[in-house]
């Protein structure tokens, strides 16, 4: 594909669907899902990962030369956020809220909070505005005062409205997407305060994540970081892997330093044990290579396009290069609805599609890959 094919398939078909359908301008608000006839599916409630999620998509489109539209559509995001889902008697912000904008799920949880902070990260960058940049870095503190374990290191996963701590099985996903919106903040506010926050998720990922006798990444784990017990504890997601690859590389850039080698070994692992001879990549696997299920989600396709644009930029090797733009093109001729220009959420194990559904949340995966390809382009 040419780079005005993936231009004009982003900023030309998908956003202006996620623009004209998946915006709720009754009461606001981002709409969960959409189905292939291009309109919202009957969910009773909004959720603030899906408009965390939107927002750093058209923030990013705005600085890319989606118009002016773009950012309209991100800040008229943010107003909701602001006004239905922040809590403004303890701080934070809900889970979901009723259609028309009431509370619904009034906890709080790191996954949400992650994505808060890099929707408003995003949305300076692309508006100057001061107050966005606030809005992130306070959510960073709360993050940091109201959730951090003191004693066994990283984070709480849920609380109630009041922040009082709910106690569960601890995951690697909601780290490492704190790590991913860190990296955006300190984008957005280059100082080394912020790295610092970065460097101890990385530290996180090295002592309890990273399995260094397969080389794979662990999933569920108890308080104390041991990895559950049984299934549970085995069983791993090559999506997260390549996420961990594109965020170390990432990373790696800011401090000029080496990248981590479990960049290599996560790489390595879920390339050799979670991508078919095809090229697509299972929705899980567990961590002696097993495939546990051959499904596949649109998310690690994505993930798998930003992990090979960030070795491609790494290596400066034209194969490097192609792989990666290849990657994508396979994954769109795969996972591109030609009936409206969104894409299909999953495929089963012969290619045909599982679901009718689009998910909004997809939507910021898919941006992500489109983004670092074009960049890829760009770079020459």
């Amino acid at each position: 594909m040419t780079r005005d094919e993936v231009e004009h398939h982003w900023l030309e078909q998908l956003l202006p669907l996620w623009r004209d359908c998946g915006f709720d301008r009754e009461h606001g608000g981002f709409v969960n899902r959409l189905t292939s006839e291009r309109t919202p599916t009957a969910d009773p409630f909004k959720r603030l990962l899906v408009q965390c999620r939107q927002i750093w998509t058209f923030s990013s489109a705005a600085q890319r030369g989606a118009g002016d539209w773009a950012l309209d559509l991100a800040n008229a995001g943010r107003d909701f956020l602001k006004t239905r889902l922040f809590d403004a008697d303890h701080g934070g912000y809900f889970l979901t809220c009723t259609l028309e904008g009431e509370p619904l799920d009034r906890r709080k949880d790191l996954y949400g909070h992650g994505f808060v902070i890099l929707a408003f990260a995003e949305l300076y960058r692309a508006s100057g505005d001061a107050g966005a940049l606030a809005d992130a870095n306070d959510a960073l503190e709360i993050v940091q005062a109201r959730l951090r374990d003191p004693v066994h290191g990283g984070f709480f996963e849920a609380a109630e409205a009041n922040w009082s701590v709910l106690q569960a099985t601890r995951r690697q996903n909601p780290h490492m997407h704190l790590f991913e919106a860190v990296l955006a903040l300190h984008d957005a506010r280059p100082d080394a305060a912020v790295l610092e926050q970065a460097t101890a998720l990385l530290g996180l990922l090295e002592r309890a994540f990273f399995d260094e006798a397969t080389g794979s990444l662990c999933e569920y784990f108890d308080e104390t970081w041991k990895p559950q017990p049984g299934v549970e504890g085995r069983l791993v997601e090559p999506g997260h892997h390549f996420e961990w690859v594109y965020l170390l590389h990432s990373y790696a850039r800011r401090v000029k330093q080496a990248t981590s080698t479990a960049a290599d070994r996560l790489f390595e692992f879920a390339s050799e044990n979670g991508v078919d001879s095809d090229g697509g990549v299972f929705d899980r696997i567990d961590c002696t290579g097993k495939l546990l299920l051959d499904t596949k989600r649109l998310w690690p396709q994505t993930e798998y396009v930003r992990a090979l644009v960030a070795r491609a930029e790494h290596s400066k090797s034209d194969s490097a290069r192609d792989a990666a733009q290849d990657a994508l093109e396979t994954v769109m001729h795969r996972y591109v609805d030609p009936r409206c220009g969104g894409w299909y959420e999953q495929l089963d194990c012969t290619g045909a599609p599982i679901s009718d559904s689009m998910n909004a949340t997809s939507v910021y995966h898919v941006t992500g890959a489109l983004i670092a390809v074009l960049d890829l382009m760009d770079a020459g």
